[in-house]
Order: structure tokens, then sequence, then C-alpha cells
């Protein structure tokens, strides 16, 4: 007969209480976890943006990051107790990461609260949930450094607080390996990489992080803006433009009807084409720039200079 109901237990309803009261806690949580991730890949050093791509030892070190990151967004007090790592609401609980099926217990955190997260980078989804580590809740045999996985019946008692969430995965990992192997052809310098990146990602949001891993350069925003090689103007020349969250930027995706789920964000870019409107192109919506009328380039348009952005001064 069962022995344990979630529902009864006060330290872990208490947990669960104090982290429910965090204001925007599934974006903040959401965030941390891709901070994390972000900082053990170390993409504009490496070029790395999958914890596929990661060694064994990293893979290991992100559920460190996590705790680390995860204390600092939410400055909760670390645990007193030798093995746990947060004091929440009077309570000792052990922070546990996963990107796989299930979670690593230690023995130190046997019949403690755990805060269980993981991240599955392929369905792009994540989840935030409260664990008792009870020993009935644990397989049977541990491994060489003697932690026992949530088992089955374990998952089953798992208090949710995000299940499922949406996680955003690097952009890479969203395109064809095909292109990803063109961006990343060996002996191209960061700027040419950038460019194809560029020319292949169009009309989605791009992130810094991104950028920079695609560079493995310091400061990859800088290449986006204009000059000689640069993308801002190599690419306009195919017409191509680079917009930001500039609210003038934004005007002109708006009027254009660059297909996006939401306008960009500061450190947010976005790559789109366009041609001179022509009367072909019938009702397709339209922006003046230059004193001329673009419309949003599909694949039947071929390429041709395009026009500068609104200036942001």
């Amino acid at each position: 007969m069962k022995d344990y109901d979630v529902t009864a237990d006060s330290a872990l309803q208490e947990v669960r209480s104090w982290i429910i009261a965090l204001q925007n806690r599934e974006s903040r949580f959401r965030q941390a976890l891709r901070t994390a991730m972000d900082e053990v890949l170390d993409g504009k050093r490496t070029g790395r943006y999958s914890i596929s791509d990661l060694r064994k030892t990293e893979k290991t070190y992100i559920g460190t990051k996590v705790e680390i990151v995860l204390q600092d967004t939410f400055n909760i007090p670390p645990g007193p107790q030798k093995g746990m790592d947060y004091l929440i609401g009077g309570h000792q609980v052990d922070c546990k990461f996963t990107s796989q099926a299930t979670w690593e217990i230690p023995t130190e955190a046997l019949d403690q609260v755990c805060l269980l997260t993981q991240v599955d980078e392929k369905k792009e989804k994540f989840g935030v949930g409260l664990l008792r580590a009870r020993s009935e809740f644990l397989t049977g045999a541990p491994n060489k450094d003697g932690k026992r996985k949530v088992s089955a019946l374990g998952k089953k008692e798992i208090a949710w607080i995000a299940d499922g969430a949406a996680f955003p995965k690097n952009m890479l990992l969203s395109m064809p390996e095909a292109q990803v192997s063109y961006i990343f052809t060996a002996g191209l310098s960061g700027q040419e990489r950038l460019n194809r990146f560029l020319r292949l990602a169009q009309n989605r949001l791009i992130d810094s992080e991104t950028i920079d891993t695609v560079t493995q350069q310091r400061d990859g925003n800088a290449r986006l803006r204009k000059g000689e090689g640069r993308s801002r103007t190599e690419l306009r020349g195919e017409g191509i433009l680079i917009a930001g969250h500039w609210k003038k930027h934004q005007a002109v995706m708006e009027q254009l009807a660059v297909p996006l789920p939401r306008m960009p964000r500061v450190g947010e870019f976005v790559s789109f084409r366009v041609v001179e409107a022509a009367e072909h192109h019938g009702d397709r919506p339209k922006a003046t720039l230059d004193n001329k009328e673009w419309v949003l380039a599909d694949d039947t348009d071929l390429p041709q200079v395009g026009p500068l952005l609104p200036a942001l001064k």
C-alpha cells in the first residue's frame, strides 16, 4: 500500500510554493537553462552548439553550471548541509539536471527534496519539477559513483512546475546538416561563415549567441555592421538586409510582412531579401526605402542591390 503522498509532503509543497510565487518563473527558468548550456558549449571559442558536441566530463559539468545559474537567477540561499545545493523556504534542496531520460541521485540526496531540471534539445522542450528522492522512487542498482536513477515510478511522483515547456535550441540545430556543413567549410574566416549563415537563415530571429558561434570570434555582432566585407554591406549587394530591434527597422519589417513570430528584441537580428516592387508583385506588402518601393523577395525574384535601412539617428 502506498505510504507516501506528494500533496501531504509539507516541506516539498512549501518549496514548490516558493518557486510558484517567483515572478515570470517559466521564462526565467528557460533563460537560465539556455545560459548554462551556452556557457559550457562556449560557442564563440569552440563553434559547438549542441550538448551532443560535448565531452563526457563537460556534459557532467552542465549540471553544476545549471545549479550556479539558477542560484544567481533566483537569488537562492546556499544549502548549509554539505552536499546540498539550496535552502528554499527553510528546506534543503538538491539541484539535478539531465539532457537524457532521467536523473542521477547521489547518496547524500537520498530522502531529500530534489529540484529536477531537464532539457530535450531535439523536442525543444524543458521541464522543472520537485521530487522527494525516496529509495522506492529510484532504481535499485547504483552506478560506479554510487548514484541511482529516478525510476519510472519516481517520475510519476514528480510535482511538475514546468512540464514540456518550449525551449529555444540553437538555430544551427534546426538547419539541415548540409547547410551547417556549408557554413562551417574549412578555411573560411568568421566573416565568411557569418555571411553564408545570414544568406541561409532568412526571415528568422537570430540571437547573438548563434552569431558568436558561427564567427568564433569576439564581438561577432560587430561583423553585422556596415563596412567593406561586413555583412550589411556585403549582403545588401544581393538585396539581403539585416534588421535589429530598433523601431525604424521593425517598422520596415512590419510593412513588408516579414514572417516572424515576433519582432526582434535587443541582441536579436533578422536577415531578409527584398527586390524593387514591380507590377507582377501585385498586392504584395511594400515598404518605401531610398525613395523606391520594395517587397519581400521570394524564390522567383532574381537578386538585385538592395536599399539602405533607415538611419538610427
